[in-house]
């Protein structure tokens, strides 16, 4: 199947694309062909870069599979930039022609060939930051502090060798990569104490406190060293220097790389905590103030784009409808619940803050049992029906258990979960970031909602 990306925001310059833009400038693109395997129905290729929290959802391409699984997409980019397709990284810049296969289940081992494949090949091997990079999620913690920081030095060292050795990828390219192998050293070394602690939790408490006190001390200056002269605004573009933004030494910024950064951090925080969980559209004139304050014009657009798409959608208007599947394999829609207050809750397994809402979702349903006109809904967004059907054989919950792919969820922003979204008798959205469970307040908010 062949699909036409019509927009997207990139790293370094702005270069989300309108398809009148592109029409009108010619723009370079990438053409990616291959299958893919162990997808769902639904597939993203998702925006990457330093904007990956700030653009809005609809200029994320999605999808659906044909019976081959192939696809055929071609790309338009100003720039270089980095995506994610399933759990695989890619770079991609203007004038690739890649062949793939790629494995949702074995990032590791796919394929790519062609312009452009040396890269993105390269990539298929490079750490996870939220598992603690190096570490691989405590897999790799090692038996004493000495021999922890050695490991974690040599798998940098090793990576920086691969990297010394590619062909055929830009200076660019191997820049940001040097920066992410660094990162993610430092990344791992602040990873060590959570991990140590898990993996040693079977040990005496004193044990713990001398292995990380220890580390902490040989691991320290390392860790000052890699920090030191460390600031640049085009390293956002990899996600791990993101994680690890709180870390830098900003006093050895410029002005001008202090500026940017500033910016990015402070439309990152605009675009996750305010304007992608609005709700109130009344709310939108304020934040474009905010908006418009901010001096880099890159991130300046894309929350003004941000905000134009909340304007379409929020509280008051018609809940957008969309196809789940149920618990026993069959299909249904959100508009079959009409009539009904609806309050979603959307979760996965995966979810450690989602897991700690659900005692508290399930005394909410015991409290409403008898109420037919309440439908309280566990909307999971995991990216399989086996591994969601493990978790609620074990966990047997009750009431309406659903599994969507999360790029349906489109129109209502879903990027951070847990979330929960309250929707009234007549179909129409009540908060788009409605109250958790366990707050008191949802209680007065539903009865309000169920006599009105």
């Amino acid at each position: 199947m062949k699909f036409r990306i019509k927009a997207l925001v990139c790293a370094v310059m702005v270069c989300f694309i309108t398809q009148t833009d592109y029409a009108q400038q010619k723009a370079g693109h990438a053409v990616l062909k291959g299958r893919l395997i162990n997808f769902s129905a639904t597939v993203i290729l998702e925006d990457f870069s330093d904007v990956q929290n700030m653009v809005p959802s609809s200029t994320n391409q999605r999808f659906t599979l044909g019976k081959d699984s192939t696809i055929d997409i071609i790309v338009p980019l100003k720039t270089p930039c980095y995506f994610r397709l399933g759990r695989n990284k890619l770079y991609l810049s203007p004038g690739d022609n890649i062949d793939f296969t790629i494995d949702f289940m074995e990032p590791g081992s796919a394929i790519f060939k062609g312009k452009g494949s040396v890269a993105n090949n390269y990539l298929r091997n490079v750490p996870f930051p939220k598992s603690g990079s190096f570490i691989e999620a405590g897999k790799y913690i090692k038996s004493s502090p000495s021999e922890m920081l050695e490991f974690i030095l040599d798998k940098a060292k090793g990576k920086d060798k691969i990297l010394a050795s590619l062909k055929g990828v830009s200076v660019q390219f191997i820049q940001l990569e040097k920066a992410r192998n660094r990162a993610d050293i430092i990344k791992t070394i602040s990873a060590v104490q959570a991990y140590a602690g898990y993996h040693f939790r079977t040990e005496p408490t004193t044990f713990l406190d001398s292995y990380l006190s220890e580390f902490k001390k040989i691991s320290g200056p390392v860790k000052d060293s890699l920090l030191k002269n460390f600031v640049n605004p085009d390293y956002l573009q990899v996600e791990v220097y993101r994680d690890i933004y709180d870390n830098l030494d900003l006093s050895s910024a410029t002005t001008a790389q202090l500026q940017v950064i500033n910016d990015w951090l402070k439309a990152e925080n605009l675009a996750r905590r305010k304007i992608k969980p609005l709700g109130d559209k009344t709310k939108i004139p304020e934040l474009k103030i905010s908006a418009d304050s901010i001096n880099t014009k890159k991130y300046r657009d894309i929350l003004n784009l941000l905000l134009a798409e909340k304007m379409k959608f929020g509280a008051g208007d018609p809940a957008v409808d969309f196809a789940i599947t149920n618990q026993d394999g069959t299909s249904s829609t959100l508009s079959s619940l009409k009539g009904k207050v609806i309050y979603i809750d959307i979760w996965a397994t995966w979810c450690g803050p989602c897991m700690a809402e659900m005692p508290h979702l399930e005394e909410l349903k015991e409290k409403y049992k008898s109420r037919t006109d309440l439908a309280i809904v566990s909307l999971s967004v995991d990216n399989n029906d086996p591994i969601w059907l493990k978790n609620l054989e074990q966990r047997k919950p009750d009431g309406i258990q659903w599994r969507i792919d999360r790029p349906k969820l489109a129109a209502y922003e879903v990027e951070g979960i847990p979330r929960f979204i309250l929707i009234d008798k007549n179909f129409k959205v009540v908060e788009m970031d409605a109250p958790i469970p366990s707050d008191p307040g949802l209680v007065k908010i539903l009865d309000r909602l169920i006599e009105k």
